[in-house]
Order: C-alpha cells, then sequence, then structure tokens
C-alpha cells in the first residue's frame, strides 16, 4: 500500500484486506520510527485469514481520503512553523510555542498546572507575562498554536482554550488575594488610552510599584475589544474580569476622559506618558460612486444597537482581513439580512484572514465572491471588475490582473474593511515625530518618542495589530519606563518518561483539561531533527553535567535529504549547523560543518573545528573552545565509542 498509512487510517486499510502494510512519509515527521509502536497496538488483535481485497472497503478508504481532515490540505498556505533563529550548538531544545508568542507566555508550564487542575497557579503564570487572561483566552490570534509541533502530528494543542480554562477556574481565588502593592518607584505615569495596549501599560507599572493612572475616553475599559468585536465573539464579562484585574492592582482610572493635550499631563507632574490611542482613524474605500460604511463603524453600532440595524437585505462586505470576517458575520445576525457578501480581488486562499476566522464566515453563511474588484455601487448593485490571478508578489501571494469582465453584486448596504489609520494629527499637534505615513517615530526597544518620557504603543504605533501585540508594546514601554524586566520567565517541569511515551502516538484534541496532556514538552525535549532522520544520522546523547540531552549530527550516516531541516524549529537544517562528528579528517576537510573527529579514543584527542579555526585538542588542554563542547567531545569517546569508525 502506498499513500500515507498512519495510525487515523491502516485499521481501515487491513479491514479492507490491503496487507502487509507499508509506511513511508508518516515515518519522516516527528515521532518518527516511535509511531510504528501506536499502529501495531491497534493492529494487534487482527488475525484475519487473507480472503481477498474488498472493493467496497478500498472504495471507501478513497472517499475518506478526499475530505479527511488528516490529508486534504487547509484553504490558507500553512504558516511557518521556524522560529527567527539559528540553532545553537548545544542547549537546542525550545518550546516553539513560546518564541511564537509575542509575549513569550509561559505556556509549557500553564498547560503543566492546567492538566493537573490547578488552575489558580495556572492562571498566576499566565498573569505573570500577561494581564489579559480572558480576552486573550477568548480572541487572541493565538500564534503561538501555529508554532506548535504537534501541527506535525495531526492538530495544534489548543492553547488559548487551555488559557481560557485557567482563567474561568483559577479567577476567584487569583484575584481574592491580589493586593495593591506599595508605591515604591520615583514620579508617576498616566497612560492615555485603555485598549489592551493601555490595560498592559497600566499593570505592570502599577505592579512594578508605580503610581499609576489610566484616561479612558469612552465609559469603559477595553477599546476595540469591548466597543467593536462583537459580542458573539466575547462577552463584556470576560473584559469586565480583566478590567477588574487592574482596579485591585490600585490602578486609577478616569473613564469618559479624553485628553488631547499631552502637555498638560507633564504639566500635572507625570514623569511618564504612554499613549495607547488606537487607530482611531477610520479607513476609507473610495468608489466611482456611493460612500460605503466604514466597518469599524458599522461594528460598534452593531454591538450598541444588538443587532437593530437597517441595513437592507443584502449586504456587501469589501476586504480578506479578520475584521472583515468579523463585519460579515455580525452582518448576518443582523434583522432582516438575508444575503451577505464577502467581496475580495483575490481568492480565500490568499485572504489575510486567519483560517480560523475565514472558516467561521463560511458556517455562518456568508458567501464569499473571490476575485471580485469594486467599481461602484449605484441602484441597489455593486459593479465589480472580474479578476484573475497574476504572478506571485513579494508577500508570496499571487497578485491580481483585472480582466474585461465585470459583474454585478446585490448590495443594499456596502460595507468597507480596509483597515483604520493612526491618529497622525494628535501625534503632530503635541510634537511627536512622524514619519511618512504618519505614524509616530519611536525607539523600537522601548516604543519612546522624540519627547523624553513620551511613549506610544498598540495599534496606534502601527496601525491595526492584535491583543497579544498591544500587550507586548504595553511591557515593552513600561519596563522602559521602569527600566527593568517586569516578568520573570517560568520553565515547566519534563517528566521524560511521559514526553518519550508521547512522542510516538497521534491523538485527536479534547474538549477539557486533558488537551493539556498533548503537550509534547518541548521545552525540556526537543528531538525532531533525531526522530524524523531515516538514517539515524541525528543523535541525542547524554553528557554528564549538564541537564538535558544534547544532539550530534554523524556525518558518514547522512545522506544530505534535508528532512531534518523541514522539521527543525528553528531557521536552520541540523545536518549542516549542529556539531557534527566525522569519521576522519578527510571527511572533516570536506565539509564546512563546525565538529569533530577523535584522533585517540583513549587519550581523547580530537581534531576540531570551531567557527571557522582548527584546533588539535587533547582532554586537559587549555582552548578556547567552550566547555560544554569539550564535554560533548569527551563522551562521545567515553559513552558513545560505537559512533567511532575504525
Amino acid at each position: 500500500y502506498s499513500g500515507g498509512a498512519d495510525f487515523h487510517n491502516i485499521k481501515g486499510i487491513v479491514d479492507a484486506g490491503i496487507w502487509p502494510v507499508t509506511v513511508a512519509t508518516t515515518l519522516l515527521k516527528p515521532g518518527g520510527y516511535d509511531r510504528t509502536a501506536q499502529m501495531a497496538a491497534l493492529l494487534e488483535k487482527e488475525n484475519d485469514v487473507f480472503t481477498g481485497v474488498s472493493v467496497e472497503g478500498t472504495a471507501k478508504l478513497a472517499a475518506d481520503a478526499k475530505v479527511s481532515p488528516y490529508h486534504v490540505k487547509a484553504v490558507k498556505p500553512l504558516p511557518s512553523r521556524k522560529m527567527k533563529k539559528q540553532v545553537p550548538l548545544l542547549d537546542c531544545f525550545t518550546a516553539p510555542c513560546k518564541e511564537g508568542c509575542p509575549i513569550h507566555q509561559d505556556i509549557p508550564a500553564y498547560l503543566q498546572l492546567v492538566k493537573a487542575g490547578k488552575y489558580e497557579e495556572a492562571l498566576k503564570v499566565i498573569t505573570e507575562k500577561n494581564p489579559l487572561p480572558f480576552i486573550t483566552g477568548t480572541i487572541c490570534a493565538h500564534p503561538c498554536m501555529g508554532k506548535c509541533t504537534r501541527n506535525f502530528y495531526e492538530d495544534s494543542v489548543h492553547i488559548r482554550e487551555m488559557k481560557k480554562i485557567a482563567a474561568e477556574n483559577g479567577y476567584d481565588a487569583l484575584i481574592g488575594k491580589i493586593t495593591a502593592p506599595a508605591v515604591t518607584r520615583p514620579g508617576k505615569a498616566a497612560v492615555v488610552g485603555g485598549g489592551p495596549a493601555g490595560m498592559a501599560a497600566a499593570y505592570f507599572l502599577r505592579r512594578a510599584g508605580m503610581d499609576v493612572t489610566l484616561f479612558e475616553k469612552t465609559g469603559a475599559l477595553g477599546g476595540v475589544v469591548r466597543h467593536v468585536i462583537p459580542g458573539f465573539r466575547i462577552p463584556e464579562s470576560a473584559i469586565d474580569k480583566d478590567a477588574a484585574l487592574l482596579e485591585k492592582l490600585g490602578v486609577k482610572i478616569y473613564l469618559n476622559s479624553e485628553i488631547t493635550d499631552i502637555s498638560m499631563l507633564k504639566n500635572a507632574g507625570y514623569t511618564a506618558v504612554i499613549l495607547a490611542v488606537g487607530a482611531s482613524e477610520p479607513g476609507r474605500l473610495k468608489l466611482e460612486k456611493g460612500d460605503p460604511v466604514n466597518a469599524l463603524e458599522f461594528l460598534a453600532d452593531f454591538k450598541a444597537q444588538d443587532g437593530g440595524l437597517d441595513v437592507g437585505k443584502n449586504v456587501v462586505v469589501i476586504g480578506g482581513g479578520n475584521t472583515a470576517m468579523d463585519t460579515a458575520r455580525a452582518a448576518k445576525r443582523t434583522k432582516g439580512v438575508e444575503h451577505v457578501y464577502l467581496v475580495y480581488r483575490r481568492t480565500k486562499r490568499y485572504m489575510p484572514a486567519d483560517e480560523e476566522e475565514l472558516e467561521m464566515a463560511v458556517e455562518d453563511g456568508v458567501e464569499f465572491m473571490e476575485l471580485l474588484s469594486p467599481v461602484k455601487l449605484e441602484d441597489g448593485k455593486l459593479l465589480c471588475k472580474v479578476m484573475k490571478l497574476g504572478d506571485y508578489d513579494a508577500s508570496g501571494r499571487r497578485g491580481v490582473v483585472e480582466t474585461e469582465e465585470e459583474k454585478e453584486v446585490p448590495a443594499d448596504t456596502v460595507i468597507a474593511a480596509v483597515g483604520e489609520k493612526v491618529p497622525t494629527g494628535f501625534y503632530e499637534a503635541n510634537g511627536i515625530h512622524v514619519n511618512d505615513r504618519g505614524r509616530a517615530l519611536v525607539n523600537e526597544e522601548t516604543c519612546e518618542t522624540n519627547l523624553a518620557g513620551v511613549y506610544v504603543v498598540g495599534d496606534g504605533l502601527g496601525g491595526p495589530a492584535t491583543v497579544v501585540e498591544g500587550i507586548r508594546d504595553g511591557k515593552k514601554a513600561a519596563e522602559a519606563v521602569i527600566g527593568e524586566a517586569l516578568a520573570d520567565d517560568i520553565l515547566s517541569q519534563t517528566d521524560e518518561e511521559i514526553v518519550y511515551n508521547r512522542r510516538g502516538n497521534l491523538e485527536d484534541a479534547k474538549e477539557d483539561k486533558e488537551e493539556s496532556g498533548r503537550c509534547l514538552g518541548c521545552e525540556g525535549i526537543c528531538e525532531n531533527c533525531v526522530e524524523v532522520c531515516p538514517n539515524r544520522a541525528n543523535i541525542s546523547i547524554r553528557v554528564p553535567g549538564m541537564e538535558k540531552h544534547q544532539i550530534i549530527h554523524v556525518d558518514y550516516m547522512c545522506n544530505e535529504c534535508g528532512n531534518c531541516k523541514s522539521f527543525c524549529p528553528y531557521d536552520s537544517a541540523p545536518y549542516l549547523d549542529k556539531f557534527t562528528l566525522f569519521a576522519d579528517e578527510k571527511d572533516m576537510e570536506n565539509s564546512k560543518n563546525q565538529g569533530f573527529t577523535v584522533l585517540d579514543r583513549e587519550a581523547v584527542k580530537c581534531k576540531v573545528r570551531f567557527f571557522g579555526d582548527t584546533y588539535v585538542w587533547t582532554k586537559g588542554e587549555e582552548t578556547r573552545i567552550p566547555e560544554g563542547l569539550l564535554k560533548l567531545m569527551e563522551t562521545v569517546c567515553r559513552d558513545y565509542a560505537y559512533l567511532l569508525k575504525g
């Protein structure tokens, strides 16, 4: 049998009389040869006598392959699973979920605690770096999940849902123990804007012992999450609980207080001013005729009037991002609306919206009108130019080419979700320098503007962004004000036996805290390159004095297939970038890899290449080679002599 046999379909294959079964692809993914154990356990009771191949069973296999989520490609191109880092020679184990998170949440640690039912402790880990556990536990764009190694098995660990479980079950206990810290820092801070970025800045500053006042121009904290994102996405009670954390810490909150002149704050004695004013200028789409409604204005009205808007029977939403999906889904829930059309000039595959958002819009009945570019709105119809896909552009998406064909779409109301703009006028009026796009010029490391002690964060800095990116900005500015890091890293505890037993198993997602048990423990054991190498040319070894296993590449066992590069979480190729063991000096000369060959095992004498320089080193000699690599080479000579040739 050929064509993707794995744990999910192997029983159906055998039941159809197709055996013996050969497997290949599944063994070349993380888990590697250990995946066969799960398949063998599934089939161990199968002992039927061969009576022929079932035509009906084979037809079912073929039909299932076309719709199975384990075999059908996603609507959108897969995101890169790699981190923007090079693999180190030593201690390369890493949790890609944590690296993929803009605030580097200690995900493995809180997943372990959720699995154990220790919800208060889990929420304490979460709130060490994340002041908005309910908001992010409900609507976070979860870039962490895109990096999860489980994606190479079946589906990411549902990290966001586990955060929500921790928040819902640990909140009452945690908030009951929070007390406002004493003011121990000099100066005082004003935060302008009570959206996610402003809430985060206020949270970290107050927790660090600074006097903090938050000014919000509306009647409640939450920003776009509160006033724009529909209630079917997130309830206001969730936002209220996150806001209560700030109140419990002692942040002074002034609602219905719009700040237009930051010099007034400086004159009032505020030594630091953090502007989290959002991307408050509505984006406009110009048509030859007709004026589209702005998406954020529509969403705000939809929320304020509980869907009681008069927009007619046919609504067209123009755009392909997450805001467009929210707008279309809200329009479907608006009284009197029968059809919602989403017009986009490319195809679904190239929409910027997250796949999750796109799928929810499809499930809600939004009708996608692909490859259409709007021209004018007239007499209840939106005239569009029909487009066709062109060559790939710099973003990796295919461009579009206009055709001579036109198409009309029924449209009582047209809503444009084309992005919002930062408040350039506000910045300029307050003496803040802006670039040619009207965005505030800031120090990228601190978010500080040309005005000393004045910072810009969140959507108001670079335009519409995610909640977790807003938290990142708020924390960055708070740390710049305080002058030190304001959150500690909390590591998970690796149980090697549990993790190794888990790494060969495919396991569907669960609906409760047990979902945390699908975590592969990458923070302590990341051996993808070892597992996916069919030749076993990447070896995991135990080096005395080093906490975790170390990886070496064995040159003479490698045929340079590059499979380890495909699955390494770093932007690296282990067969080229890991410390390499060569069979002899000749092989070493034919390679550019950093590594070594053993000249005398008993004396632990090695020829070593380290960052371009070559040395002959014998145990006990002084050298510039790091101690960890010396220990590694000694361990190979002493405990892994079977790897040496000759």
